[in-house]
Parts: structure tokens; C-alpha cells; sequence
């Protein structure tokens, strides 16, 4: 099945977003306007990525397999961080078992998505 057209040009805005901002900030760093004294800070922040991508998939999407995806890139966005960062106590070591919880979950969600999903497109297709 072929993405939708409207995902692709925000998947190609995200990325061209991205890759401007990078770019901008290790530039202004180089010409000295800014100064970061350590890049390696920022990497603490990566997990901001994959939850915008996961956004972006929640954004009209077009099946199960989509919104699967994009929760999926979400939750593990926020487990890494929150285990990174040793929030609330969790590390990876106590903290993995959360992983093999939300995959417990999306496999029980996907028939329920696809059972919305089919009955959405018969529903248009009365229309």
C-alpha cells in the first residue's frame, strides 16, 4: 500500500525542518554567535525526534499498521528518556519490562484498529 501523499510531504517537511535546524545551530556555533560547549549535551534531547515522527504517523492516519507505529515511536521516546534520565527512578535496567508491555498492547490494539479502520472506509465508500 502506497503512503499516503499528504504523510509523505509532512514526512519531507519534518525532515527538511530537521536538517535546517542542525544545521543553523552547529553554523551559528561555529561563527560563534552562539556557544555550545558540549554537543554531547544535546543527544540528552534525541528522543524529541522519534516522538515528532510519531506524531506525524497519528496525524490522519490511514491504518492500524500507522497508528501502531506511531504510538510505538512515542512510548519508546518517553521510556528512553525517562530511563536515560533516571526519572521517576526508572533506569534500563528496571524499566525494561515496560517495553514488553506496550508490545502486549499493540498487539491487542491492532485488531480493534483494524476493525475501526475497515469499518471507516465501508463507511466512505456508502457516501
Amino acid at each position: 500500500m502506497k503512503p499516503e501523499p499528504a504523510y509523505s510531504r509532512r514526512t519531507q517537511l519534518l525532515w527538511g525542518v530537521l536538517l535546517i535546524a542542525i544545521g543553523a545551530i552547529i553554523l551559528l556555533d561555529r561563527l560563534d554567535v552562539i556557544y555550545l560547549h558540549d554537543y554531547y549535551s544535546l543527544w540528552h534531547y534525541w528522543p524529541v525526534i522519534l516522538a515528532v515522527f510519531g506524531l506525524n504517523k497519528l496525524l490522519t492516519p490511514v491504518s492500524s499498521k500507522q497508528v501502531l507505529s506511531g504510538l510505538w515511536l512515542i512510548f519508546f521516546a518517553a521510556w528512553w528518556y525517562a530511563s536515560y534520565e533516571e526519572l521517576w527512578n526508572l533506569n534500563f535496567y528496571n524499566s525494561w519490562p515496560a517495553l514488553l508491555i506496550a508490545w502486549g498492547v499493540g498487539l491487542v490494539l491492532e485488531p480493534l484498529l483494524n476493525k475501526h479502520f475497515i469499518a471507516y472506509r465501508e463507511s466512505e465508500h456508502e457516501k
